[in-house]
């Protein structure tokens, strides 16, 4: 059978539209719900024609986790003004599919169909495509790639070359053609939210109701909010790492990345061959930066280092004492040592109270603060801790003191210093779950409360790190997303997607505001060793 294809793909926005009178089928989020118009685009409304599609099937994509995900049909809900329908609150993809009929048209009998899509995650790291031939078999799936949006038209899962793409509002107007990977790239200067629709025309005749066709028109659309990143990927000299590696130390000094320990042997399985007590120094000014071995310690996973008065802090971590064939015996440890540039070594400095492991520590006004992890004595005795430590670095006899009782038990948190407070980013549960929450130490009141939660769903709050960067808190998760959050902010932003999304790694700020990202893994191509360097738009170096 012979199928001659043509597409026409749209972009429009509620700022800029073109005179176009036609309908289609959109689907747009509010809340905890979500809206299907039967409209020229997805801000429009146009309630009196609902009835025409109230027939529409609503499928919401529920994430499994290391399972696959599914599609759940959701029954929608005619009323005099909308056409909604109740979202799961774990869905991050809606889906909409409704068959019109044969419609005749200039001289033409045609079988229409519609396809609606929309990413629900305001993370561009989780705008992935549903790739479901039977219920979104034509799909539009968008990215971002630097400062610009990538849209991508596939049939059937396969992308195609050669196709009109037209891209009006969010301060754009052109008409691109899309390359061998099926994309085109455009830049928006405006936030706001894009329509986008593509158009498959199949000459294939057939009757549907006792009515004859010529051919098989279906429109898929895509609903895509658009938030212009703050922050971007540049370009940069510092080499990759040695080694790939997670759960390790690391921190700036005196315009010096400090890395220490962490896991480079396989995943999900720990032994002493795997792990690192390597300690490792570049030099970011230098004129070729290389990394060079300095005086390490013991093998450390799941630890600490911060920076305070130029010296490096090494906290905790656990140390495997099994070698690789033999069963996990991990030991966390309540280490706590001190390096001086200067001298080139380690002063071992006053014991934490006990073990302590996949925590984390941050300095804020000359003292440290330890808040997360548990305690593992080997297989058979792992305790998750309930308190959260504070030691004042200015004091020359340290000594460890317990913070008023943090209102949870975490680990594989993040913290960072922020607005004269201590922030403790997502981590997993004592319940085996992870989270998004935030919590919030108060020096000044000695109180624990509740900032708002990181956007995104799954494992978003898993293996984070946080670093204040200027009027900002920023927060890089396991999707690639850059997050932010500003002073007195009632919910966190997307700033950015990083180049190479990773989790379990480290985040750091230079001097002069800088985002570097080292090491860390992803779940689809493990454990990584590059550096990336992320610059706040508007600045240059």
């Amino acid at each position: 059978m012979k199928e001659i294809l043509s597409w026409l793909v749209f972009g429009l926005t509620v700022c800029v539209m073109p005179q176009v009178h036609a309908h289609f089928v959109w689907v747009m989020r509010s809340g905890d719900s979500v809206y299907v118009r039967f409209s020229e685009s997805a801000e429009s409304t146009e309630p009196e024609l609902l009835k025409n599609v109230a027939a529409a099937k609503v499928w919401a994509r529920i994430p499994g986790g290391r399972s696959k995900a599914t599609m759940q049909e959701t029954p929608l809900s005619l009323a005099a003004d909308s056409l909604s329908a109740k979202l799961d609150s774990k869905a991050d993809v809606v889906v909409a599919s409704h068959d019109y009929g044969v419609v005749n048209k200039g001289g033409a009998a045609f079988l229409l169909k519609y396809l609606a899509k929309q990413n629900l995650s305001d993370l561009p790291g989780q705008w992935t495509a549903v790739n479901d031939p039977e219920k979104l078999p034509f799909e539009i799936v968008p990215s971002w790639k630097d400062q610009s949006i990538v849209l991508t038209v596939t049939l059937s899962g396969k992308p195609v070359e050669g196709l009109e793409v037209s891209v009006a509002g969010c301060g754009l107007s052109e008409t691109l053609t899309t390359d061998s990977q099926g994309s085109v790239l455009c830049q928006p200067t405006e936030n706001g939210v894009m329509s986008v629709r593509a158009k498959h025309v199949l000459e294939q005749s057939g009757e549907l109701d006792g009515r004859k066709y010529d051919s098989v028109r279906t429109y898929s659309t895509l609903t895509l909010p658009i938030s212009i990143p703050s922050v971007s990927p540049v370009t940069h000299q510092l080499p990759a790492l040695p080694q790939g590696i997670t759960s390790f130390g690391a921190a700036i000094a005196r315009d010096s990345i400090y890395v220490y320990g962490g896991q480079f042997g396989e995943a999900h399985h720990y032994s002493e061959s795997g792990q690192s007590g390597d300690f490792l120094r570049i030099a970011m000014n230098a004129e070729r930066p290389q990394w060079e071995q300095l005086e390490g310690g013991p093998k450390l996973t799941g630890l600490a280092l911060v920076e305070y008065n130029g010296k490096l802090y090494r906290i905790g971590g656990f140390t495997a004492k099994n070698s690789e064939d033999q069963d996990q015996s991990l030991w966390s440890q309540s280490d706590f040592a001190r390096f001086d540039p200067s001298t080139g070594h380690w002063e071992q400095l006053p014991a934490m109270p006990s073990g302590r492991s996949s925590h984390d520590a941050a300095v804020m006004d000359g003292k440290l603060y330890v808040v997360g992890g548990w305690n593992m004595q080997g297989a058979d005795s792992t305790t998750w801790h309930t308190t959260a430590l504070v030691c004042d670095l200015n004091n020359p006899e340290l000594k460890w003191e317990e913070l008023p009782t943090p209102p949870f038990q975490r680990r594989a948190v993040s913290l960072a210093a922020f607005d004269g407070r201590i922030f403790v980013m997502g981590g997993m549960t004592e319940a085996d779950s992870t989270t998004t929450e935030v919590a919030v130490f108060d020096p000044a009141t000695g109180t624990w409360s509740a900032a708002p939660t990181l956007l995104g769903n799954g494992m978003e709050g898993f293996g984070t790190s946080a670093f204040a960067a200027g009027d900002q808190l920023v927060v890089t998760t396991m999707s690639g997303a850059v997050q932010s959050l500003s002073k007195g902010a009632t919910t966190w932003t997307v700033a950015g997607t990083a180049a190479e999304p990773r989790f379990f790694h480290r985040q750091l700020t230079t001097s002069s505001g800088d985002i570097l990202l080292v090491g860390g893994a992803s779940m689809q191509t493990g454990k990584t060793n590059t550096v990336e360097l992320l610059r706040p738009s508007g600045t240059t170096r």
